[in-house]
């Protein structure tokens, strides 16, 4: 007998009940950031959310001429069985799959997940965006803030025959949201740079750990002593930096990407890139890491997974039992993460 799709009824009543609460919470002192630990809660008491990351171990390798420099390894075994998916692929009888299946429309959750996974909808003027907890996190809170409408993750240029957001406007989404999240990390992943779904445009969030919050790119624009624009040099990526108000970062790097894009088109079709966006709580600025990306490069010979926007940030991650033993015989070290990186670089940030 065929599994019957949840209630949507009973399934729009909770949504209902469970969004209008994270609203109070939001708008209560605790802002953007305490009504996501709530949302958190929720999805772990339910069972949606599938690893509480008692498995995670972090380790920190740091270079050994040079002690100030580091990078950072995850190495998570229950990220692995992410694989094998969280929920049903195929949809009940009576169901339709909308946008071949997308895992990012509200109409598929419901029954891909059986009524278990729940969202927060975050109106950020004139779009909205629902926040969706990772089943399999990588940091102690991590989800992805996606678009409500299935719009693909690529950015729109003069001439674009898609329904898709423009570069400043996606720019724009990604430092407001970052503002709203101080204590957080915030990423856009691009075609062949890590995005998990590229057909449906998303960024993802997560709040920094406790330990180690600082990645070592953000330590290298430190380092490299930029006040509000530049490039970092001392990093195995190509990186372009801003740091400001969020009209100044907007503008300032929605045209610098355009002249670079420009000046690579005959790459066009093959050009990706990370953007990471955080909020400085001490200096009341926000910062935007520009890496740009061809999707060529997506991979390292030696991590299995896809090179994305934490390993960017200078984390890599590590979930097969063969990395475990990697660790354990101490093969990996600074050297191995700078080479994961370096094999990731497309220049062209200094013009």
């Amino acid at each position: 007998m065929p599994t019957p799709e949840p209630n949507r009824a009973q399934y729009s009543e909770i949504w209902t009940d469970l969004n209008t609460r994270l609203n109070r919470i939001e708008l209560s002192d605790g802002g953007l950031a305490a009504a996501l630990d709530a949302l958190k809660s929720q999805q772990l008491d339910l069972g949606f959310i599938k690893d509480d990351l008692h498995s995670m171990r972090r380790y920190r390798f740091a270079h050994p001429e040079d002690p100030a420099r580091f990078f950072l390894v995850q190495y998570n075994p229950v990220r692995a069985l992410r694989f094998s998916g969280a929920g049903r692929r195929t949809p009940p009888e009576g169901s339709v799959a909308k946008n071949d299946g997308c895992f990012l429309c509200p109409d598929n959750i419901l029954w891909q997940q059986d009524g278990l996974e729940m969202g927060y909808e975050i109106k950020l003027n004139p779009t909205q965006y629902i926040a969706w907890m990772n089943a399999f996190p990588l940091m102690p809170l991590h989800c992805v803030i996606a678009n409500g409408n299935h719009v693909p993750q690529e950015w729109c240029l003069n001439g674009a025959t898609i329904e898709c957001l423009s570069l400043e406007k996606m720019l724009d989404d990604l430092v407001r949201l970052s503002e709203r999240l101080p204590g957080y990390v915030g990423f856009y992943n691009g075609k062949g740079a890590g995005a998990s779904i590229p057909g449906h445009l998303h960024f993802q969030f997560f709040k920094r750990p406790d330990l180690w919050p600082h990645f070592p790119l953000e330590v290298a624009a430190l380092e490299s002593g930029i006040e509000t624009h530049g490039t970092i040099h001392n990093y195995p990526l190509a990186v372009k930096f801003w740091r400001g108000d969020p009209e100044d970062i907007v503008e300032g790097a929605g045209s610098w990407i355009r002249r670079w894009l420009s000046r690579n088109s005959d790459q066009f079709l093959s050009l990706s890139a990370n953007i990471i966006s955080t909020f400085n709580q001490a200096q009341r600025k926000s910062e935007l890491y520009f890496v740009p990306r061809h999707q060529s490069r997506a991979q390292s010979p030696e991590m299995s997974g896809t090179i994305g926007g934490i390993e960017v940030l200078g984390e890599m991650i590590f979930s097969s039992e063969e990395d475990g033993k990697r660790l354990e015989r101490g093969e990996i070290d600074y050297h191995t993460a700078e080479r994961i990186l370096s094999a990731a670089r497309f220049d062209g940030v200094d013009a």
